[in-house]
């Protein structure tokens, strides 16, 4: 077994964020979508190029400027999880629903956040493999995990077609690709004078057979579930922080994809 080298810090997994209209640096335009850091992860940064994925520079609260690959939006995902088990973040974040892939946590006098981690098509088709952390903080978070619903109730309306037509099944949350993009421009931040782009969900309000047939996972998206389910809820059960308060005993859990 080789020796482990020292090293001063632990490396930076590579995770997804959202600009809700961030300028890119030397340009006029302000990027509204996921980006993810450049030069975190050699095989990333290879199959994101593979992919034709725009790299832009991005300025950030600390100051910094930092160079990010932009994903183009909409953002199809596989996104991995079990599904929602409630419908509002508190009720999320009261309860623990690691169990589902969702990491939730709200620290006391802290924003609250929420995650999951995901596949991208264009990085499967470059032969990476390896699910990516997506996470959005304070109000995003009633963004994203409105998204999440719309996204269940699609699945949903998929099962009921397909008892309709005597031909039963069941969709994992996973099975179908999340598209994620910007919405319209709304109020934010104190006295909300901040306007910004939310992240939604586009799915068109009633898919048909032949749109849902092309945002079906390919089998090694089951494949990597199966490998790596293990430690994507350990991923999640690790909130970094205490959430608003412990969970009351008397809070089921769910199985499935259903929502409370």
């Amino acid at each position: 077994m080789p020796r482990i080298t020292p090293k001063e810090t632990p490396d930076k997994r590579p995770v997804a964020s959202w600009s809700s209209g961030k300028e890119v640096i030397g340009t006029d335009r302000l990027f509204k979508g996921w980006f993810i850091d450049v030069g975190l992860d050699e095989r990333l940064d290879g199959a994101c190029r593979a992919a034709g994925w725009e790299i832009g520079a991005l300025a950030h609260l600390d100051g910094e400027v930092r160079s990010h690959w932009l994903l183009p939006s909409p953002c199809p995902l596989f996104v991995l999880i079990q599904g929602v088990p409630f419908t509002t973040m508190p009720a999320l974040v009261k309860s623990d629903v690691a169990y589902t892939g969702l990491k939730a946590a709200w620290p006391k006098d802290g924003r609250s956040t929420l995650g999951f981690q995901a596949l991208h098509p264009d990085l499967l088709a470059a032969n990476y493999v390896d699910p990516i952390p997506f996470s959005v903080k304070s109000t995003s978070t009633d963004d994203l995990l409105g998204a999440l619903l719309a996204h269940n109730a699609v699945l949903d309306a998929c099962e009921a077609a397909a008892a309709t037509k005597g031909t039963p099944r069941t969709f994992e949350f996973w099975e179908v690709a999340l598209p994620l993009g910007a919405g319209g421009k709304v109020p934010r931040g104190k006295d909300l004078q901040s306007p910004i782009s939310p992240i939604v969900c586009v799915h068109p309000a009633q898919p048909d057979l032949q749109y849902l047939r092309a945002l079906l996972a390919p089998k090694i998206v089951a494949d990597i579930v199966e490998q790596r389910w293990p430690a994507i809820t350990s991923w999640a059960a690790d909130r970094g922080g205490r959430a608003v308060e412990e969970a009351p005993a008397e809070l089921p859990r769910t199985n499935g994809r259903s929502a409370a």
